[in-house]
């Protein structure tokens, strides 16, 4: 796929950077029933009544916010109870870049499935300085 900074995760799950609009028709022509995202309403990139368009083409959109400069865990956890509670259904996730996105796949596997892949956490970027604290806040969280 040419969408920005596509992944595919497994056979259920792919995640990318902000689709286009004309490419959440490629989204649903694959058969993906269910569109997270995990951009801010006020990120500099976003697309005005994304859930609207989703929701027309017949997939569930989900929306969890989640600050760039200030994730929280609670964040995190909601999305690995979605992820949890529609294991069945094929997900497409997004956020901007897909920086936010391969953090928390990269912490849903390491912690759902005991599979570290540094390679899903890197492919994209490198986490600066707040997201290593998060990261490591999430890792210490589930070992305590």
């Amino acid at each position: 796929m040419n969408i920005c900074n596509y992944y595919k995760y497994n056979k259920l799950i792919s995640t990318s950077g902000l689709p286009e609009i004309d490419e959440f028709e490629l989204i649903k022509k694959e058969k993906f029933e269910i569109v997270v995202s995990l951009s801010m309403p006020t990120d500099s990139k976003t697309i005005e009544n994304e859930d609207l368009i989703l929701t027309k083409l017949g997939v569930v959109y989900v929306h969890i916010p989640v600050d760039f400069y200030a994730p929280k865990i609670k964040d995190f956890e909601i999305f690995r109870t979605l992820l949890k509670v529609y294991d069945k259904k094929k997900l497409w996730i997004h956020c901007t870049k897909n920086y936010r996105v391969s953090a928390f796949i990269y912490l849903y596997a390491l912690i759902e499935q005991g599979r570290k892949d540094e390679n899903i956490l890197e492919k994209f970027w490198s986490p600066n300085k707040v997201w290593k604290k998060f990261i490591d806040e999430i890792i210490s969280k589930e070992n305590a």
